[in-house]
């Protein structure tokens, strides 16, 4: 008994080392972030930002002439507000988080301001939107990266007037950059983009030089084709503290945080490990419906990885965990109620803790939306029949984007079909299509953005990847040799 108490003070011991060697981590960064908290915080105006940005060019565009001053920070403000009116009306996650627009404004600024310095000292041509592009494209989405480009097209016409025709070439790099950068998971993949951009770039300034519009050279080749080279170090190494700093996460960072090997996964199996298996179970389904209808798959798939990471605090009260034991039969409906609620609230709290996306706190928070739990609501009913669903509801809010209605589908089918004894295609999509036509009926899926043809598309998703998940086995015929003694496993007769 010694033994095991000092193995296990030992265990402890380097448990909490390792705990607070991340905490320490966590806190060098929470200090980036109260850094550059007036441009990213919930606080601030993003019209305070587009102030900033439009005085930060006139400043080093300009020597300090009053009326060029003026009239130049005009047009860059007008502009700004112009182009973020048309992010927030296209964009969808724009509409739900103001972080969304603070994060596109901050990035116009670090943009612009890196333009405004190339073109001062380098020349016009060293002018390039792949940077800001790309940089707003991977995290913010296609459209905002297309607008944007209209905005660095813009801004180049203003520093450079007598350069017009290069700054509609920068315009159409732009919005090829926006478009080849949009679907981006790998940072190999953002460097070959880059490559095929330098080279359309070095193309068009070609054909501006055989159409007599720019002058033919050497440096000026180089500072063209080199500059979206360069600017993709810049993306790759600026990217993770954007993501940190914004909660904001391209791809590629949820693609890192997917990794098995993250601590709150790795917290999620050991403590829950039916909550982890039944999370994992999850994400393929919502990865397949999210593909299905065209949304992102890898926000549907790694969401669904850290959505029940509050489960972790009380892991026993919850029935993928659960033995034997059931410790609801010793409480109230109303307590059970009260425990099972607070693994949204826990998620939370562990979400901003760690950093996590945004959006997978809000995966957190909506994939049970404002549903009721039917069972301790009827325990509760049969005890005290004034009991009304409201007293026994989830806080919410509904699903508010596609990826979390999937999850809210994907949630409650794939813990209804573990009660089908003979899985038949049929069966399974007769269940799958109930529960579906349940939550919609209870209008769930009113805020999410879900049409009746994306319901009808992910009922069929569902069905084909439970039916493959959970097909029978072949049973392997036994072996008749009499001599079972040879192999590794000797069978005593």
């Amino acid at each position: 008994m010694p033994m095991n108490r000092l193995k296990n003070r030992v265990i402890n011991q380097k448990d909490r080392e390792t705990e607070k060697t991340s905490l320490s981590f966590y806190k060098g960064f929470e200090k980036l972030e109260n850094a550059f908290k007036f441009l990213v915080s919930a606080k601030t105006d993003p019209f305070l930002v587009s102030l900033l940005l439009s005085l930060t060019s006139v400043i080093f565009a300009w020597q300090w002439d009053l009326k060029k001053f003026f009239f130049i920070f005009t047009i860059l403000l007008t502009l700004e507000l112009v182009v973020c009116e048309s992010v927030v009306k296209k964009v969808r996650f724009f509409q739900i988080h103001n972080q969304y627009g603070r994060t596109f404004y901050m990035l116009l600024l670090v943009a612009g301001f890196i333009n405004i310095i190339a073109g001062r000292y380098m020349g016009y041509q060293a002018l390039t939107p792949f940077f800001g592009v790309s940089l707003i494209t991977i995290l913010l989405g296609k459209e905002a990266g297309q607008i944007s480009s209209v905005f660095f097209a813009g801004l180049m016409v203003i520093l450079f007037p007598a350069h017009a025709a290069f700054s509609f070439l920068m315009l159409v790099v732009g919005f090829l950059s926006a478009n080849i950068t949009s679907d981006v998971d790998r940072r190999i993949e953002l460097t070959f983009y880059a490559l095929i951009i330098s080279l359309v770039k070095l193309i068009g300034y070609m054909v501006l030089i055989l159409s007599g519009f720019e002058k033919f050279a050497m440096q000026s080749l180089i500072l063209v084709s080199i500059t979206p080279v360069i600017s993709t170090i810049l993306v790759i190494g600026i990217l993770p503290y954007v993501e940190w700093v914004s909660r904001i996460y391209s791809n590629i960072g949820m693609l890192e945080l997917g990794n098995l090997n993250h601590t709150l996964l790795k917290d999620l199996m050991q403590k829950a490990p039916g909550t982890y298996f039944h999370s994992f179970m999850l994400s393929n389904l919502s990865e397949s419906a999210a593909e299905k209808i065209g949304v992102n798959p890898i926000l549907a798939r790694v969401g669904a990885y850290f959505h029940d990471i509050g489960k972790t605090k009380k892991p026993e009260f919850f029935t993928e965990n659960q033995t034997d034991d059931n410790p609801h039969n010793r409480l109230k409906p109303s307590m059970s109620y009260l425990v099972l609620t607070e693994h949204v609230k826990f998620g939370v709290e562990i979400a901003g803790k760690y950093r996590l996306p945004i959006l997978f706190e809000d995966l957190i928070v909506q994939h049970h939306g404002t549903r009721t739990q039917k069972y301790f609501y009827m325990r509760a009913k049969n005890e005290n029949p004034e009991t009304t669903e409201d007293q026994f509801r989830y806080a919410g809010p509904k699903p508010q984007f596609k990826e979390a209605g999937i999850l809210m589908l994907a949630d409650s089918c794939e813990a209804a079909v573990k009660s089908l004894d003979n899985l038949t295609p049929q069966k399974v999509q007769e269940l799958v299509s109930d529960i579906v036509n349940g939550i919609y009926l209870e209008r769930e899926l009113d805020e999410s953005g879900l049409t009746l043809k994306d319901i009808e598309e992910i009922v069929q998703e569902f069905t084909r990847v439970i039916v493959k998940a959970y097909h029978k086995r072949i049973a392997y015929p036994k072996d008749s040799s009499e001599n079972k003694e040879e192999g590794p496993i000797a069978i005593k007769k």
